[in-house]
């Protein structure tokens, strides 16, 4: 558990005036420090869900020591750097972070104009504009893996890993983001937990926030565990984990797409037993009350619920979390799957040391991506051959140097 320090008081998270703490320091506008490193770092608070939370300062990732919560892989590492500055703006003064989405939040057409005809000289503009990354739904639910450090794993959380304590922290990511002037908390969707006991009560809760998704003006956004897919009478309907009672509905079209693009992800599901497939997904209420999907992306997750692209990526997870090394999982974000990308960065050893996988039949091109991002890199680099698992070094023993400080 991380230690802060504010006008000379050490706590952690699990004080009992932790909230009152950081609730006194937001209205005077302080902002705590870490104790991961001797000189502390400075960390920033956001307000939502009527609660504060602590958050990184922008680009501050690097200087937290790797075995803290804090802690942030450099940003070439993953698909963050592509987007961060423009599709992600965080505004230290007010604790509110901008997403510009690709991804429309309301109904009616694209208002992308249509592109003029390369012979109608009338038409062709005299200037051009750099064109501004924007987050796609894949994008955005990378983003807020990354917010809620779910993408990090140490042997220490595995108690703490489902689906209960996912949606608490994917929420708390969500807070303070805004996109199109709406609050993200106020957009997302993700289901409870699904109790036997508390059945009527939950079952009560989700069909009133589902019927404030009755708004014809904008989307909600869905996040949550696929289940199952089924045909419907028109089209087929997906079937979310603890959400039985209410399917979402996609036509034929979208479904069609659906399998098309994201063949991949549903493969891996389907062979994978003790996967996850996550589900993030824009829909609204039709006039029959039943939810329909606008738009949607597909992510699997491992059995701990860190995300993978490829069956030897999860290989790779499950030879860390078997041998109990802990490490961040890099998140590709808007990049192209096409694109190289380290797979995950070792944070339990004294320098953080970034892992690629060897692939076979990968091509040239992408052994000439690989050895170019190790070289570009600033942070040590390891191939991890599939075939031959094992690393060159042994975790950090003993309790990291960190500087953490009594707590109160």
């Amino acid at each position: 558990m991380s230690h802060y320090r504010l006008d000379g008081i050490e706590f952690t998270e699990a004080h009992e005036e932790f909230q009152n703490i950081l609730a006194r320091a937001y209205a005077n506008k302080q902002r705590p420090m870490c104790l991961c490193m001797a000189d502390g770092v400075e960390l920033y608070i956001a307000y939502a869900h009527e609660r504060y939370w602590l958050k990184r300062m922008p680009n501050s990732g690097e200087r937290h020591h790797p075995g803290c919560e804090s802690y942030e892989p450099p940003a070439e590492l993953s698909g963050l750097g592509q987007v961060y500055g423009s599709a992600i703006k965080e505004n230290l003064d007010t604790g509110v972070t901008q997403l510009k989405f690709d991804f429309r939040l309301a109904p009616g057409k694209s208002r992308t104009p249509a592109l003029a005809s390369e012979t109608d000289e009338a038409a062709k503009p005299t200037s051009i504009k750099a064109s501004e990354a924007k987050l796609g739904l894949r994008g955005l639910l990378h983003y807020l893996w990354e917010q809620s450090g779910w993408q990090r794993w140490a042997p220490a959380t595995e108690s703490r890993r489902n689906w209960h304590g996912l949606r608490k922290a994917l929420l708390g990511a969500c807070a303070g983001k805004v996109a199109k002037a709406m609050p993200l908390d106020e957009i997302v969707f993700i289901p409870e937990t699904f109790i036997l006991e508390r059945k009527d009560e939950i079952s009560a809760r989700t069909a009133k926030s589902l019927a404030c998704s009755d708004n014809q003006n904008r989307f909600r956004m869905l996040i949550g565990e696929l289940k199952e897919i089924k045909p419907a009478r028109f089209g087929h309907k997906l079937v979310i984990k603890h959400l039985p009672e209410h399917p979402f509905y996609l036509n034929d079209q979208t479904y069609k797409r659906m399998v098309k693009q994201f063949d991949a992800e549903l493969l891996l599901w389907r062979g994978i037993e003790s996967s996850h497939l996550i589900v993030i997904a824009t829909f609204s209420i039709n006039q029959a009350g039943y939810a329909e999907l606008d738009n949607l992306s597909l992510m699997n997750v491992s059995s701990q619920w860190i995300p993978f692209e490829t069956a030897d990526e999860l290989a790779l997870i499950e030879y860390l979390v078997a041998e109990g090394r802990s490490f961040s999982k890099c998140l590709r974000y808007n990049l192209a799957r096409t694109k190289p990308l380290a797979s995950a960065v070792l944070v339990d050893i004294r320098m953080p040391l970034a892992l690629y996988i060897a692939r076979d039949g990968a091509g040239d091109e992408s052994a000439d991506g690989i050895d170019g991002l190790i070289v570009d890199s600033q942070t040590a680099s390891y191939i991890w051959d599939p075939k031959q698992p094992g690393l060159p070094f042994e975790p950090q023993q003993g309790k990291p140097q960190i500087a953490y400080a009594a707590t109160v």
